[in-house]
């Protein structure tokens, strides 16, 4: 009963984690796919396992086996996790999928006992869980195939981490790539004890020569136990599980050429087709979030391509509204402060200063004169 109830929390944690990560995920949607296909991959252990302790078995036996070689999935996906964390210009290419090849070819061999009748699944279960399943020499060899080639990879992005530290250390992110790299340490160290525990399983069983149940329940503890560290972290830290690359200073961004260009674009597209000024509560940072730039690079584009500043600019645009609807016949009924509201002006007294600052007269005497 005890495993039962473990294995089914276990679930729920890894599928509740999954969906509040892609849920609640930065613009570094790469990122938070492969740490969710990293904590499915451990749900899926604790399923077959579940499977297996439950009259599930009985029926859809198979499940079992669903987890079977996915050990080889991990240090891939930990390599390219990091590198989607740290590398702000790593995309997803077709020649990465190469690292999955190992266990394409596990696929390969396991595929076809899922066709085996449930009789012989039922009857092999069985036999695991008495702790009389004998091992085979093709087992023995895919297991220890499958605990080096973790343990290669988890070397590999340790040693792309510690060497990432003097690359990227100096670019100031939102989230500090010292954070970033202290969570993927802790991180690879938890898979390193996903690993440990795979070398100890796989010693016990060439010594005994058999399966034994519990042992491989062991191996979904430690898998649990990563599971909550990502929950903890998610909990206290959101933003470390994928984080983006919006950085704090970005001083050097001259907004030349096709750059500035692209931004002013936009900018002009936001306000003469969209007309986000006609809005009392825009603010710089709703221009920024639609610029995808922080709201001081928002602000130094205002300056340096329009020479004036942002307020400056939304209350140019608003005026420019203004004079436009008042010359219009169905705006001849309305009051001169009606139109100002409509134009985005949110007080009489802000749309006062800011139309006599641009025109040079009062709206009354304007109006009149229109």
């Amino acid at each position: 009963m005890f495993w039962v109830v473990f294995f089914s929390i276990g679930i729920a944690q890894g599928l509740f984690l999954i969906t509040v990560i892609l849920y609640k995920s930065s613009r570094n949607h790469l990122a938070s796919r492969l740490i969710s296909i990293i904590v499915f991959l451990m749900v899926l252990s604790h399923l077959g396992y579940l499977v297996i302790r439950t009259d599930l078995v009985r029926f859809i036996p198979q499940v079992y086996g669903i987890a079977w070689g996915t050990l080889l999935l991990f240090g891939p996906l930990l390599y390219f996790y990091s590198k989607s964390i740290l590398d702000e210009y790593f995309e997803w290419k077709i020649k990465h999928w190469l690292h999955f090849i190992p266990y394409a070819m596990q696929l390969a061999f396991i595929i076809p006992n899922y066709f085996d009748k449930k009789e012989m699944w039922v009857q092999f279960i069985d036999l695991f869980l008495s702790g009389n399943a004998p091992i085979s020499l093709y087992t023995k060899v895919t297991f220890g195939v499958q605990s080096a080639h973790l343990l290669i990879y988890l070397f590999i992005t340790f040693r792309w981490i510690q060497a990432a530290k003097s690359t990227y250390q100096s670019i100031r992110y939102l989230v500090p790539v010292l954070s970033r790299i202290n969570w993927l340490r802790a991180l690879t160290y938890c898979m390193g004890a996903i690993s440990i525990t795979v070398f100890l399983l796989y010693g016990y069983i060439l010594i005994a020569g058999k399966f034994n149940p519990v042992t491989n329940y062991f191996y979904t503890l430690i898998t649990s136990g990563v599971i909550y560290f990502m929950a903890y972290s998610f909990v206290f830290n959101p933003e470390i599980i994928s984080p983006d690359f919006v950085q704090k200073y970005r001083t050097y961004m001259l907004f030349d050429g096709s750059d500035g260009e692209k931004y002013l674009q936009k900018i002009r597209v936001l306000m003469e087709m969209e007309k986000i000024y006609t809005n009392p509560e825009l603010k710089l940072s709703s221009l920024a979030n639609e610029l995808n730039l922080p709201q001081h690079q928002v602000s130094k584009l205002i300056n340096d391509k329009y020479g004036k500043s942002f307020t400056d600019l939304i209350n140019e645009y608003r005026v420019n509204e203004f004079i436009e609807r008042i010359s219009l016949p169905k705006y001849r009924s309305h009051s001169v402060y009606g139109i100002a509201l409509d134009a985005g002006f949110n007080s009489k007294s802000s749309f006062n200063s800011a139309f006599k600052k641009i025109t040079g007269k009062t709206p009354s005497e304007f109006k009149k004169q229109a």
